[in-house]
């Protein structure tokens, strides 16, 4: 009974300081600014900008993540073996890139002198330093995390409700779309708002391959960035905010999970 007082007392222990860890750096930045310093900040042109770039980028994104996720992680739920082992490994490349060398990764692919510079040039198309960039980016870093956490999504569905609309004469497709995704839509919703949540807080790989442009590419990560070589102040204002949207985000991504996955 002592040894286990003492294990839980240390487990106790790790786990207060990781709160703190966590907790006192947040509390330290959103201290570090006032109400209305952070009313005064979004009434101004440039904030608003990164503002609607960093939602636009995000929601345009989050279609093309599900059209292409969606199928891959079903597939990835209903494979098994080398297969499996195999697309789970060409996922998580993505995943454990650092962002800066993805960036450099989709600017050698799809830039001026990049793999595909010349086909995309000649057919007058121009991605680098564009918003179309910063789209691009997000779904080559947030689609994996997506495509991971939708298969288990998918790995939670019983085969057997399947197998029985196969029976009764429907298409895999019908049966995809009318069976499976039903039972896990509140999943979905909330993964959903998790991609866009990672889509409202990428650096990396955005400012390398759609560069730092204000009205254009430049997002809310990238404006706290600038602002934080004039302006300090402003910077862990900006910053403030993009926690408190982040914050807002994950509560709702736990209010939309399926009480069942968070238990």
């Amino acid at each position: 009974m002592r040894r286990q007082r003492l294990f839980f007392l240390y487990t106790g222990f790790c786990g207060l300081l990781l709160a703190v860890l966590i907790l006192l750096p947040m509390f330290a930045l959103l201290l570090s600014s006032s109400p209305a310093l952070l009313l005064r900040l979004l009434g101004t042109p440039e904030v608003l900008q990164a503002l609607w770039i960093t939602f636009l980028s995000s929601l345009s994104a989050l279609p093309f993540i599900f059209l292409f996720g969606l199928p891959a992680a079903y597939g990835l739920a209903r494979c098994n073996g080398r297969l499996r082992r195999a697309l789970e490994i060409l996922l998580e490349l993505p995943m454990v890139m650092p962002p800066v060398v993805a960036g450099l990764a989709l600017l050698l692919a799809f830039g001026r002198r990049g793999l595909l510079g010349d086909l995309l040039a000649g057919i007058g198309v121009r991605i680098p330093f564009t918003l179309t960039a910063v789209i691009l980016g997000i779904l080559f870093v947030v689609t994996p995390f997506f495509v991971r956490r939708c298969s288990e999504l998918f790995a939670g569905v019983d085969q057997g409700l399947e197998e029985a609309s196969l029976l009764l004469g429907a298409s895999p497709l019908q049966t995809f779309w009318h069976v499976v995704l039903p039972v896990i839509r509140r999943g979905l919703f909330a993964e959903a708002i998790m991609a866009l949540a990672q889509g409202v807080g990428l650096f990396g790989v955005i400012i390398l391959f759609a560069g730092n442009l204000p009205g254009r590419t430049q997002t809310l990560s990238l404006a706290i960035y600038s602002a934080f070589e004039t302006d300090p102040q402003q910077a862990f204002a900006l910053g403030s905010l993009l926690l408190l949207i982040s914050l807002l985000l994950l509560a709702l991504v736990h209010v939309l999970s399926p009480r069942e996955e968070r238990g």
